[in-house]
């Protein structure tokens, strides 16, 4: 058996596709994707796509939530909030000028290039008639709705960005999607992307994994068997 995380993809399709084919993963292996699959790159659309048939094909697989998938949903949330389930408590704190925040944020933070991967053109800053929400298939929100805050395996925490384990897990969902600064773990080692490594390779400290290797800023995409530290990239 793999222990297999993925950094974070930002809709870079011919990555990720590069990727999985080096690594060849089994139905004995355990993929864990650690959020952020959307935003910036060139073709959110695609990943989506391709990561909801990878769903079918390795159901075991586990995706995290990043803030970028927590953006878009907040986003539609404000626009939409019947597109989301009854409960959806978007992330608060957003300080924008704008009536439509949530929406704005996203747009400045890498909204423009999903949409134009959907064949929409928008300007990054909102206008009266809103977004073209409509462009985006229910499915593809129901995937990033459904994606999870966190995971733990074999004497593993797969979190986005960072957790303190001894806070409340329940108390921790910006930490989990935001925070850069966290400590490493000590009864656990967390595996994380979230903050870009400097020179677009893994990070491997005690207590502490960093996979996002800078994909979106055109560096690699990486994937790191967790259980013996072998590594896979996409350039």
């Amino acid at each position: 058996m793999r222990l297999i995380a993925i950094g974070d993809i930002h809709g870079h399709l011919d990555k990720l596709l590069d990727l999985i084919d080096q690594i060849q993963p089994t139905i004995d292996d355990q993929l864990v994707f650690l959020g952020d699959y959307i935003d910036r790159g060139p073709d959110s659309k695609g990943v989506l796509d391709y990561l909801m048939v990878l769903q079918q094909q390795h159901p075991e697989t586990v995706f995290l939530r990043g803030n970028h998938e927590q953006l878009i949903l907040d986003a539609l949330h404000e626009a939409h909030p019947e597109r989301l389930p009854a409960d959806w408590n978007p992330l608060p704190g957003f300080r924008s000028s704008s009536p439509w925040p949530h929406q704005s944020v996203w747009l400045g933070n890498g909204g423009v290039a999903v949409f134009a991967s959907f064949g929409v053109t928008v300007r990054t800053k909102m206008s009266e008639s809103g977004l073209p929400w409509d462009a985006i298939p229910q499915k593809c929100i129901d995937f990033l709705v459904d994606t999870t805050m966190w995971y733990r395996q074999a004497g593993f925490f797969f979190v986005h960005a960072g957790m303190n384990e001894i806070v409340p897990l329940e108390k921790q969902r910006v930490d989990m999607l935001w925070e850069r600064y966290a400590s490493p773990g000590r009864s656990q080692i967390h595996v994380v992307g979230h903050s870009p490594t400097p020179d677009g390779q893994p990070l491997f400290e005690e207590g502490r994994y960093h996979l996002d290797t800078g994909a979106a800023y055109g560096k690699s995409l990486t994937a790191c068997d967790v259980l013996t530290k072998q590594i896979w990239q996409a350039q």
